[in-house]
């Protein structure tokens, strides 16, 4: 630095300094010391800029915090909501079910004071079983009749506590007494064979039998199983064949893969024995 600048800056200090001296010793008309007023109007702008960056970050942790809460109830009602939807479906599905079983009941007139209904659970159609719970209490025995909306679903092959296992008619190996409605025709309902699955082959049939597309087939109560006159099925093919019978296709009346509940008429004991059979 030359001796110049040097000078200059001397200058410049000393003469801020007796400003600040004097500063220090004159008073504004409104008393106050002018050297007070001059700090305080440079502190100032500090002060504002100090409230502002407060406030802001004040704001901000307000900020941080309301959103938080708002994260919160959000799930909160999000939970409800679903927890809401969830019952909703569960009602429906109740009222489904309350309504399958009145449509049910009807099919069996005299029977409703002792069927037992049960809530499907388990389907294995490849196999044909299903599985059907009933409420505490009710013990089923094997080979009941179980009734689904639209008629007969099938028989129990096995019960432990409160599970049943169903074979339904559908199922190779099943076999049902039917019958149409006014007796004049019967046969034995079969389940599919893999050709045609999901039907039923009514068999036995004579080849001067009056039957025709479209009639319903019902169970006849011959086999000692199913109480007589439950909807099975209506006939969907009638062919001539090579044998004494005809050869006759049904589509079943109830559909497992869409039943909900399953009425078991357990109070059903068989046919009456023959009038002067002896005990």
């Amino acid at each position: 630095m030359t001796d110049r600048r040097l000078l200059i800056l001397r200058t410049a200090l000393l003469w801020i300094l007796l400003e600040l001296v004097a500063a220090a010793q004159v008073r504004s008309p409104t008393g106050e010391l002018v050297l007070w007023s001059w700090t305080r109007a440079a502190v100032a702008p500090l002060l504002y800029v100090g409230d502002a960056v407060g406030s802001f970050v004040a704001g901000t942790i307000t900020g941080v915090s309301d959103a938080t809460a708002l994260v919160v109830e959000n799930n909160r009602l999000q939970r409800e909501l679903e927890t809401t939807r969830a019952m909703n479906l569960l009602l429906r599905d109740d009222m489904r079910a309350r309504r399958e079983v009145e449509t049910t009941i009807g099919l069996i007139p005299g029977l409703a004071a002792s069927a037992v209904p049960g809530r499907t659970t388990h389907r294995d159609l490849s196999r044909g079983r299903l599985v059907a719970v009933v409420a505490a209490g009710h013990r089923i025995r094997s080979d009941t009749s179980a009734v689904a909306t639209g008629g007969l679903i099938g028989r129990v092959i096995r019960s432990e506590g409160r599970r049943c296992w169903v074979e339904v008619i559908t199922h190779p190996a099943s076999a049902v007494a039917v019958q149409t409605p006014d007796g004049e025709v019967q046969g034995l309902a079969v389940g599919s064979d893999p050709a045609e699955p999901g039907t039923l082959e009514i068999r036995y049939v004579p080849r001067h039998a009056n039957l025709l597309r479209g009639d319903e087939i019902v169970t006849s109560g011959a086999d000692g199983v199913h109480p007589p006159g439950i909807p099975v099925g209506r006939v969907i093919t009638v062919r001539e064949s090579d044998r004494p019978f005809l050869d006759v296709r049904a589509e079943p009346a109830a559909q497992p893969a869409t039943a909900r509940v399953v009425l078991f008429l357990h109070g059903w004991a068989g046919p009456p024995p023959p009038v002067g059979s002896r005990p």
